[in-house]
């Protein structure tokens, strides 16, 4: 069985094939980029150049390709609104910046704590779909009372290829409206807040055929359809006493466990709970991650060519600046040039300014490996566990400058790989839906069998503690919210 995994992310999407058949292959197949545009002073997502970039690269490859399934994982929290079947609207983007205008009506309604113990999902500081979802409900009632359908990207995106519209627990779980004990929407909540519960769709799982395909016969699947959630079902990992990070345009440090945790300690910590595959616990936080790199990469642009990876890793290689900033102040948001911005955090903190592109760069491999390292200190402790390994996919795997900070941060063995963990797992939940894997811990074993991982050991000499505590003070201020 040969399968065609469509990740979206958001900076770019990649279409891969694949097969857990007689060994494991996954092949990248096309790419196309996917930001988010600007209309009317407000960030969307281009619904119209997503899908025709996105066809172009299913029509090439369908041409030449025998393919069975085929199954559509996407970021979280941002949504469409159907009519009928079809998008009302381009979908707001998280990185507009109004979305977050009724926020203090939500918690003035029901106090954040509450929302965390109800829904697993804790205040970050990007509009999430409720936010989103009310923000509608108070600033556009007449667009949302034309809807009949609410449904996550990649559902969406789903139902447009000719799947019937859905939702799946994985994505669900970003959306801070959904139990996560029962793993059912909280109507209750909705109702508290007088959103409309009617468009929400039914939950399926994940492996479930929903469709197929407009333009041939081929069965569209669920996947575990948060990139995330397929990212980490794409991992090795083996029992309890690992970890993991999934790296691209966010970092998500993490835990996999049975069950949400849900105290105090969990909410003042930042940390949520999202569901993964096989019923599992997706016990993690968020970090605002390659996002500062890309966004460094479009303001360095030269005649629309952003320069090379290589170019910048090898130059940030040579610099030797030691400062660090919280990748997560508001400062790094959507908007101004972010080698400014980065300049002026170390300005304002009294740390070196970096000067050249590979000193950038090098302050934000450094501060990126930092955070996450603290990150994962605080949820083991918050969970009542420990780790004594780092399992690390996505986009950081190939960076290793990044991966050799990693391993020195977070002072345990980091196992990098596969670097596209997110098609992997999308791939393998392909495959144990047509019943070619068992189930995921067999799938698994299989990955740790059939593909590489590199494995980096932290330095017998290095200092962390230092870099963590210097990284937790960067993060008690906040630059972003000053005057400019």
């Amino acid at each position: 069985m040969s399968h065609l995994a469509v990740d979206l992310g958001a900076s770019g999407g990649k279409v891969y094939i694949g097969t857990f058949e007689d060994g494991i292959t996954v092949e990248p197949v096309g790419r196309f980029a996917n930001r988010p545009v600007e209309r009317n002073g407000r960030y969307v997502w281009d619904l119209e150049r997503l899908l025709g970039s996105l066809r172009g690269e299913l029509d090439s490859v369908l041409g030449t390709r025998d393919v069975d399934t085929i199954a559509v994982d996407t970021w979280g929290v941002d949504f469409g609104l159907l009519a009928d079947g079809e998008p009302l609207t381009d979908p707001y983007s998280y990185r507009d910046p109004d979305l977050d205008a009724t926020i203090d009506e939500i918690t003035e309604e029901v106090g954040r704590f509450e929302l965390f113990r109800r829904t697993g999902i804790n205040h970050w500081n990007i509009p999430n779909t409720l936010w989103q979802y009310h923000y509608l409900a108070t600033e556009q009632p007449d667009l949302l009372s034309q809807a009949d359908q609410l449904v996550m990207m990649p559902q969406l995106i789903a139902t447009i290829l000719g799947a019937r519209p859905t939702s799946e627990p994985t994505i669900a779980s970003t959306t801070q409206m959904l139990n996560p004990k029962t793993r059912e929407w909280d109507r209750a909540l909705l109702d508290r807040l007088d959103l409309p519960t009617e468009p929400l769709p039914d939950l399926e799982h994940s492996g479930t055929t929903i469709g197929t395909l407009d333009t041939d016969d081929i069965n569209i699947v669920l996947p575990a359809s948060h990139d995330t959630a397929s990212a980490v079902a794409g991992l090795p990992l083996g029992d309890d006493s690992s970890a993991f990070l999934s790296t691209g345009t966010w970092f998500i440090a993490g835990l996999e466990l049975d069950a949400p945790v849900l105290t105090r300690d969990a909410f003042d910590l930042g940390a949520s709970n999202e569901l993964g595959a096989d019923d599992t616990v997706r016990f993690l936080s968020n970090i605002n991650g390659f996002f500062l790199l890309e966004e460094c990469r479009e303001s360095w642009a030269t005649d629309g060519e952003r320069p090379s990876y290589e170019t910048l890793l090898t130059a940030a290689a040579d610099a030797t600046t030691d400062a660090m900033v919280n990748p997560d102040d508001s400062l790094f948001g959507i908007e101004g040039s972010m080698p400014d911005r980065i300049q002026r955090y170390c300005q304002e903190t009294d740390q070196q300014v970096p000067e050249t592109r590979g000193a950038v760069v090098r302050v934000i491999v450094r501060s990126l490996a930092t955070k996450a390292a603290i990150r994962l200190e605080d949820l083991t402790t918050a969970a009542g566990t420990s780790i004594d390994r780092l399992y690390l996919g996505g986009g950081g795997v190939r960076n290793e400058l990044f991966c050799q900070q990693l391993a020195a941060t977070v002072d345990l063995p980091v196992y990098a790989g596969p670097a596209d963990a997110t098609a992997v797992g999308n791939i393998l939940l392909q495959a144990i839906a047509t019943g070619t894997v068992s189930d995921l811990t067999a799938g698994r074993r299989l990955i740790a069998r059939g593909m590489p991982l590199t494995e980096y050991q932290p330095p017998t000499d290095a200092s962390v503690a230092a870099a963590r505590d210097r990284m937790r003070n960067l993060c008690d201020r906040t630059l972003g919210n000053q005057t400019e």
